[in-house]
Order: C-alpha cells, then structure tokens, then sequence
C-alpha cells in the first residue's frame, strides 16, 4: 500500500462529483495536495502537462514504465515539497 503524505490524505475528497472523483486520484497517484497540482497545472508547458496526464494511462491501457517516470518528473520540478528534500 502506497504511504500518503498526511496532508494529501487531508485534501482528498470524501464526496463529490466526478470531477472530485479525477482529482482524488490525481493526489493519490503523484502524492501532492490540491495546491501542488494548482502551481503544477499553471506553471507546466502544454507538453508538460500532456506526459503529466499520459503518465496515468488510459481505462483500457496502462502507462508504460518510460510514461510513469516522465510524468513524475513533471511533478518533480513543480512540486516545492520535493525541493526541499
């Protein structure tokens, strides 16, 4: 089981709609809270942003190894918690 950090675990939607629903699982998968994706989803370039996405796969395809690692590298360089580790 994947260790959250515990602020994530706080910012993870309970209820909601759908789109609740993609944001939960876009803290979850990458470990980051609504506002690391905010500064993510200002500051990425749109090809940022395509291999942040493509790297979660698709309901009938996997991301490949190559695509999961991009995409934590997008979150990686936006991300200030990893910064300053």
């Amino acid at each position: 089981m994947k260790i959250l950090r515990e602020e994530v675990k706080n910012d993870v939607p309970s209820s909601g709609g759908l789109t609740d629903l993609f944001d939960g699982a876009i803290y979850t998968l990458y470990n980051i809270t609504s506002d690391e994706l905010d500064v993510i989803c200002e500051k990425a370039t749109d090809d940022e942003l395509d291999l942040f996405v493509s790297s979660m796969g698709t309901m009938e395809v996997n991301a490949t190894y190559s695509q999961m690692r991009k995409g934590l590298e997008v979150r990686n360089k936006y991300v200030e918690y990893y910064k300053q580790k």
